[in-house]
């Protein structure tokens, strides 16, 4: 899998995921700061630091939500789906880290906790890691249903 993240669709894939509100410039200059303040951090070269968090956090399973209606009742079921692709892994580990670190409540801007959040998952102790490793576990302990999947 590291073979295919290339220097110039990590930058790409990476600022358009942080992207706000469609705002490229915005994603790139979140983008900019973070990689400042992870050099200033860290002594480590910085595409191996986001590779080794974005590998940390990637997932083989996804859990897709399904709503089963039987009569006035609505029942949420999870199905278990395989991600097949290299470039689909990377997309939803790095939705994956934007979205813990939006929740983040410690720092105060948007790069900081961007940056807390790489770092943590390259460390491997990110919520992004903790929740991909439940999900892990969780669709492993449940096999039945991946017997109907086609591999």
């Amino acid at each position: 899998m590291r073979k295919n993240i290339k220097k110039f669709d990590l930058k790409r894939k990476f600022g358009n995921t942080i992207m706000i509100s469609g705002k490229k410039k915005t994603g790139e200059k979140i983008l900019l700061k973070v990689a400042k303040r992870l050099q200033k951090s860290t002594g480590k070269n910085l595409r191996n630091l986001i590779q080794l968090s974005i590998i940390n956090t990637t997932s083989t399973f996804k859990l897709n939500e399904q709503v089963v209606k039987k009569g006035k009742r609505k029942a949420v079921r999870f199905n278990p789906s395989f991600i097949s692709t290299d470039p689909l892994r990377i997309a939803t580990s790095l939705k994956s880290i934007k979205k813990v670190s939006s929740k983040n409540q410690k720092a105060a801007y948007s790069y900081e906790k961007l940056t807390n959040e790489i770092l943590a998952s390259f460390i491997l102790k990110s919520q992004a890691v903790d929740q991909k490793n439940e999900v892990q576990t969780r669709i492993l302990t449940n096999k039945r249903y991946l017997s109907k999947f086609r591999w």
